[in-house]
């Protein structure tokens, strides 16, 4: 690409104000990072039960180091597949009620390596509009036809699979949208599997941790009231990361023996790609029995919630979430950025999301809570969000 093409799309991204810069962290005191020498109180993580600083995770970690290194140095397939990666697949899958799981260094890439590998052109991806970009692009590198449907819209996704010719279907959708912090209906999703014989791939990353009375995301919280059954099961394919409620890094993916076996054989971001050093996965794996135990930070967590939308006055600006991630929608990128930067002078770090990352005219503040957050710094931003919005 030329240096005048370039220049042109920086030039008009900041004239219409979607330029993004890069904000350096120098420290982080839990709930807190400085930032250009200023603490700030930080709703801008994915860090919902406060774990990427939990003092037995990182020992297990710095112990495991001084076993294993801090390198796997080769991939899966030639010598960096460790016990320590193979104990924290078993128990994952276990958890989560799935026949095997896979490790993977990030969601993006397993998500590429899922779709990929086992969707190939004369197949079809039925996927959510508002799923995470990793989703569409791994719909695109597969070739599959490629149908999206409106956000939660279920009528909308059976008139496409109605109408659609490909006999091997497979519908996408996150557990969590990362944005709007709405769920998705994964019983309403499974009975249109089971009508018109599809699978069901799952992106629980914003899910795992929060949703559910043991933390197992958005499968848990669908079979609340109804177990899901084995033919439920059989149908999903459920992914979830490891840096937003697990508090390390990385990503799992669960799914029926065979479709595990495949992705080792054909899906190349996991063949290709240097395991990650085995100390993460044990790190990860005190992770999640902590969140299966980790009752008392989801009822904190819960209650941050709940204060901050009982706070906002202007609850048009609320969007319809239960989950850590609290929209508050503004409008214009340049109002957005504005409230941003006005309550980074009182001591709030909360993002600007803008588009293309969310729809024109939608630009928002996404407000991320945690288990870390006090009262009282839940209270203190609402209170300089309503003095802004008033």
């Amino acid at each position: 690409m030329k240096d005048e093409k370039i220049a042109k799309e920086i030039a008009f991204l900041k004239k219409e104000n979607l330029y993004r810069k890069i904000k350096t962290v120098t420290s982080i005191k839990r709930n807190k990072i400085l930032v250009d020498g200023k603490w700030l109180i930080n709703f801008g993580s994915n860090d919902y039960l406060g774990l990427s600083h939990h003092k037995s995770i990182q020992q297990a970690i710095i112990s495991a180091i001084r076993r294993t290194g801090v390198g796997a140095g080769a991939s899966h397939l030639i010598s960096g597949h460790h016990s320590s990666h193979e104990s924290l697949e078993i128990k994952a899958a276990k958890y989560l009620g799935f026949d095997q799981s896979l490790y993977f260094s990030s969601g993006y890439l397993a998500n590429l390596s899922f779709f990929g590998s086992l969707l190939k052109k004369e197949d079809a991806i039925f996927s959510d509009k508002l799923n995470h970009a990793s989703l569409n692009d791994g719909a695109i590198l597969s070739c599959a036809k490629f149908y999206r449907f409106k956000h939660l819209d279920l009528i909308h996704l059976e008139d496409l699979l109605k109408k659609s010719n490909e006999k091997n279907k497979i519908i996408v959708t996150d557990g969590v949208f990362s944005m709007d912090g709405d769920i998705a209906d994964i019983r309403s999703l499974l009975s249109l599997c089971h009508q018109y014989d599809a699978h069901l791939f799952v992106d629980d990353a914003h899910g795992y941790g929060v949703l559910g009375s043991d933390g197992q995301g958005i499968l848990e919280h669908t079979a609340m009231n109804k177990l899901l059954s084995k033919k439920d099961r059989d149908r999903i394919i459920y992914m979830f990361t490891l840096g937003k409620s697990v508090g390390v890094s990385g990503a799992i993916l669960c799914a029926k023996k065979n479709i595990i076996d495949f992705l080792i054989q054909k899906g190349k971001p996991y063949i290709y790609t240097t395991a990650t050093m085995p100390a993460i996965a044990e790190g990860i794996s005190l992770s999640l029995d902590l969140i299966k135990d980790g009752k008392i930070l989801r009822e904190k967590l819960i209650k941050n919630i709940q204060i901050f939308r009982e706070s906002i006055r202007k609850k048009n600006l609320l969007m319809n979430s239960i989950t850590a991630i609290q929209p508050i929608l503004i409008g214009s990128p340049e109002q957005t950025l504005y409230t941003s930067a006005c309550l980074l002078d009182q001591g709030f770090y909360v993002p600007a999301i803008r588009p293309p990352t969310v729809p024109k005219n939608q630009s928002r503040l996404r407000v991320s809570l945690s288990a870390n957050h006090s009262k009282n710094d839940v209270l203190g931003l609402t209170k300089a969000i309503n003095r802004l919005t008033r």
